[in-house]
């Protein structure tokens, strides 16, 4: 074993844990080599190792480890790893003795041996001053920090590691290493050294015929030593590298570079430039123009450059501030500052933080992962799958995401990327302290000889040198917010004449300052009034009707539907309205409007447009909706009955969208969620707007739930239509808006605030003779019921409501009925009956093919198997209830069915297994907030603990279950009673 490598000391001396992983993976105490000698030790250990102190699930490490080829007892010996890895880094520990290096966390384990203990994070340390170094031109200092970089290594990463993780962190680390290196000798040639670069280059090219960059180097030195022949051979024997191996033609860094060989012309001033014209463009590259006269804020963009000036590390550097502080003039500078740092290219999003509907990170993902290169027909549908995606397609890329006017850190949780080299720029009104390891900037109004520095960029030097006292009160009457100073300027440039004494009286008045601020907007409201006269009386209509509906973005047939146009002439127009900068598209076929466009337009459309035209709109887009909602719904739901649909006094004018599969129709439900939910409330608060509409539109998102999303924004909707109905005296959609407002809340197991509105529903659609609704809701009565463990109730509600779903022909709720049913009867004592409802349920879902109705089905039908003595049985649904539900993406769902799984394990005897599932669903429910599911799973992993002798960790697990299910009001709580803390209820 060698001598341990020279790591940067830590603070507090040196690490008594060395590790290093660049070359075979080797760990010192002190200056003692540690024996790793089992491959798969090595592996665990270098999962762990790279993960820097965050925690690895055991789920995660198997993964890691053996990849497909994990054996049944993968857990066990996983342990057996973990606990030799404590025995050799902890010596002189006792079993008792918890450890201080390798520590049980969040349900996995963690390696945290101190700062300065690990030769890569020492390599990407002094690759990153490096950077630094280079940015600032000290070369000689850049060059000697590369070079101690590189000396660290000492032969292939890992080498000899086993499992798929050093695999691909092997071949991750080797590319890295690459990178470096063609950095290095870009530091090098900048310097002049042509000819100890000529040499090694040349090496490194020999060696790496396909790496372009290489041969661009290869080729800048020996065009610049005047060697032009060597330089056109090395892109000769690239360009046949490339075509043999891999059927490509070099890049246009290579072609341009070629081009000026043969061109021969003279190299630039500096060694540097020759590179810059050969470097790749960054692709995508979405950030907004930079501001031309930006002023001021050195310390912030130092302070921010430094932060985004980071190699190997997810850098968050978050910006706070008041509204028209300009946070986003500063992100925005910084960015393009920084841009070529990320030659993978830049993402940017407005996410509207402020607004009342901020942006949906769905949408946003839906456009990163476009960007990146994803095609529309492969993005997912499904939540977590689209951010998984997108954090793959980050993976080893270097690029720059700029997420600017965020709401919480839920807003951006799915659009933070998860691996080394993307960094995020984020701005926010409010501070988002919660963001781990973030620099956080707040800024400030400017102070006024910055101010002043903006004023004088704006409106010329020599106006503000003329009346220097009057631009010093024009910068105080705007407190230093260059939103205002803006606003004075643009009024000034836009008036010659007016002199800086004039707006300075203006502004004195503290009584009218915000009058004349705000008046100032009427500048911004000519400039629109300008662009909009150029329109013709087709396309003046579309701009004002669109901004109409209270949707984030509409698509092409909604644009169709709110026009009453042809789909052709309605894209027509909106390309038309693109091209005039008064609409955006963010892809083919969907559009949206600027924030100050879309309130332009609606006032115009309020001040020029009669009610009854904008009213016809809006109803329009409801009936357009509410056709594909209905389509939607029979091809999810094959056989069923739309509550909605029956007898509807105002049934759809529209023929809405079809859809070929349930997978499409699922996936338009998932997307358009937002915008739909947000039209029925606006139109609920709409007394012109058809309220019937709305309210069988709210019942189109019921499929959602069954399908285990949870709609945003439907709680809110569904008291608007509730509010607005009960104003009308429209008990129906009274029934309708009760029912999914129930539904909302029964999701979250807050049964006490759903069985009052459930109640309701019974007693409307009992007075009204509504056998449609009637059904569903005694289904959620009886679903409720059996939460809260009162059987005979449940039992005749169920029974009541598969009567009514067969009166109707609603085979999907006939299934639903069937499933809760079968648990019904268990519990009063019916087994056989039990058993036989639930097959019968699930034989109806495979008869109408609705999948997320055969995994509901099935694992009802796991429940009754388990508590008759057929466990076998039980297992073998829930493994393919969990299948279908993998299928469909749904997390929640996934987190039940786990917890599940666990309970039939340790109901066989197989604790580890059922440990192994209930780890699992724990770190799923705590991920997505599922109190109910978290509760589960806890209680199944005390289970598990307690039956393999580990009463401490049971104990534990226990007492956090017995805390949720008692919170929830919820009987589960008695079952864990005794294990619950001294002096609980």
């Amino acid at each position: 074993m060698t001598a341990p490598p020279v790591l940067d000391p830590a603070p507090n001396g040196p690490p008594a844990l060395r590790f290093a992983v660049l070359g075979p993976l080797r760990a010192w105490h002190g200056e003692n080599a540690l024996p790793l000698n089992a491959p798969r030790t090595q592996a665990v250990l270098a999962v762990l190792v790279l993960r820097a102190g965050r925690p690895a699930s055991a789920r995660e490490l198997i993964g890691a480890v053996w990849g497909d080829d994990a054996p049944p007892r993968a857990l066990g010996a996983l342990r057996t790893h973990i606990s030799g890895l404590r025995r050799l880094l902890e010596p002189g520990r006792g079993p008792r003795t918890p450890a201080r290096v390798l520590v049980s966390a969040e349900g996995g384990y963690a390696l945290r041996p101190g700062p300065g203990a690990l030769d890569l994070a020492v390599f990407e340390q002094h690759a990153a001053d490096a950077g630094r170094a280079r940015a600032a031109g000290r070369l000689e200092e850049a060059r000697e920090l590369l070079d101690s970089a590189l000396a660290l290594w000492a032969g292939a990463p890992l080498a000899g590691v086993p499992g798929p993780y050093a695999n691909a962190e092997r071949t991750r680390l080797t590319e890295r290493r690459l990178t470096v290196l063609e950095e290095r000798w870009e530091v090098e040639t900048e310097l002049g050294g042509h000819t100890a670069a000529i040499a090694a280059l040349g090496v490194l090219a020999a060696e790496h015929p396909w790496r372009e960059r290489i041969q661009e180097l290869l080729m800048t030195v020996l065009y610049r030593a005047g060697r032009q022949a060597d330089a056109l051979e090395v892109y000769a024997r690239a360009r046949r590298a490339l075509a043999d191996q891999l059927g490509v033609e070099p890049g246009p860094g290579l072609a341009r570079l070629q081009r000026r060989v043969l061109a021969a012309e003279p190299g630039p001033a500096d060694p540097a430039g020759l590179l810059r014209l050969v470097a790749p463009s960054p692709l995508p590259a979405q950030l907004p123009y930079d501001t031309e006269d930006f002023t001021g804020r050195e310390d912030s963009v130092a302070q921010l450059c430094a932060a985004l000036d980071s190699s190997g590390i997810v850098a968050l550097s978050a910006i706070s501030g008041m509204g028209g502080v300009g946070k986003t003039t500063l992100a925005v500078h910084v960015a393009h500052r920084t841009r070529d740092r990320f030659p993978d290219g830049q993402l940017y999003a407005d996410l509207r933080g402020t607004d009342p509907r901020p942006a949906e990170p769905m949408h946003v993902l839906d456009r990163f992962l476009r960007a990146l290169g994803v095609q529309p027909g492969h993005i997912p549908a499904l939540p977590d799958e689209r951010a998984a995606l997108y954090r793959s397609r980050l993976a080893d890329r270097r690029v720059l995401v700029v997420l600017d006017n965020a709401r919480d850190l839920a807003q951006i949780r799915d659009l933070l990327p998860g691996s080394p080299g993307t960094a995020v720029l984020l701005t926010s009104r409010s501070r988002l302290a919660g963001l781990t390891g973030a620099t956080l900037v707040d800024v400030r109004p400017m102070v006024p000889r910055e101010a002043l520095a903006l004023l004088a960029r704006i409106v010329g030097e020599e106006r503000v040198n003329a009346e220097p006292r009057a631009a010093a009160e024009v910068v105080e009457s705007c407190g230093g917010l260059p939103l205002a100073l803006r606003i004075v300027a643009a009024r000034l440039v836009a008036g010659p004449d007016r002199t800086l004494a004039q707006a300075a009286a203006l502004l004195a008045d503290e009584r009218r300052r915000l009058r004349v601020l705000r008046a100032e907007d009427a500048a911004v409201e000519t400039t629109f009034r300008l662009g909009t006269g150029l329109l013709d009386d087709e396309q003046s209509r579309a701009f004002r009707l669109l901004a109409l509906p209270d949707a984030p973005e509409l698509t092409l047939p909604e644009v169709a539907a709110v026009l009453d146009r042809p789909r052709r002439a309605a894209e027509d127009l909106c390309e038309s309205l693109v091209d005039l900068s008064l609409l955006e598209s963010l892809s083919p076929g969907r559009y949206r409007y600027h924030d100050l466009l879309r309130l332009f337009a609606r006032q115009a459309a309020a001040d020029e447009m009669p009610d009854g035209e904008r009213t016809a709109a809006l109803t329009r887009l409801l009936h357009f909706l509410l056709a594909t909602a209905r389509n939607a719904h029979r091809t999810t739901m094959p056989d069923d009955v739309f509550p909605g649909f029956p007898g509807d006094p105002a049934p759809p004018c529209s023929a809405g969208l079809t859809f070929a599969t349930q997978q499409e129709a699922t996936g338009w439900l998932v997307d358009t969620q937002v915008s739909l939910l947000g039209v029925i409330e606006q139109g609920a608060r709409d007394t012109r707007v058809p309220l019937a509409v709305c309210a069988d539109l709210l019942v189109a998102v019921d499929p959602l739930g069954r399908m285990g999303v949870r709609p945003y924004g439907l709680e809110r909707a569904a008291r608007a239509v509730c509010e607005a109905a009960e104003r009308a005296g429209d008990t129906r959609a009274e029934a309708r808006a009760r029912y999914m407002l129930g539904g909302a809340m029964s999701q979250r197991f807050e049964l006490d605030a759903a069985v009052p509105e459930f109640d309701r529903v019974v007693e409307l659609c009992r007075a009204a003779g509504d056998r449609a609704l009637l059904g569903p809701v005694l289904i959620a009565l009886g679903g409720c019921a059996l939460a809260r463990r009162d059987f005979t109730t449940a039992r005749d509600m169920l029974t009541e409501a598969l009567a009514l779903s067969r009166a109707v022909h609603s085979r999907g709720s006939e299934a639903y009925a069937l499933g809760f049913l079968a648990i019904a009867r268990l519990a009063t004592g019916e087994s056989e009956s039990a058993v036989a409802t639930g097959r019968e349920a699930v034989a109806i879902t495979r008869a109408t093919g609705d999948r997320a109705g055969e995994a509901n089905a099935l694992h009802n039908l796991s429940q009754v198997c388990l508590w008759t003595g057929r466990t076998e049985e039980s297992l073998d649904c829930l493994h393919e209830s969990l299948r279908l539900w993998r299928e469909t993406g749904s997390l929640y769902r996934e987190s039940l069915l786990l917890g599940a799984l666990a309970q039939a394990y340790n109901f066989a005897g197989r604790p580890a297994e059922a440990a192994e599932h209930a780890e699992t669903a724990r770190d799923i429910a705590e991920r997505h907030g599922d109190g109910y599911f978290l509760g589960r799973a806890l209680a199944q992993l005390g289970h598990a603990h307690e039956a393999q002798g580990h009463h401490a960790e049971a104990t534990v697990c226990f007492r956090k279950a017995y805390d949720i299910f008692h919170g929830l009001g919820l009987p589960d709580a008695d079952d864990l009673a005794p294990h619950r803390p001294a002096g609980a209820g």
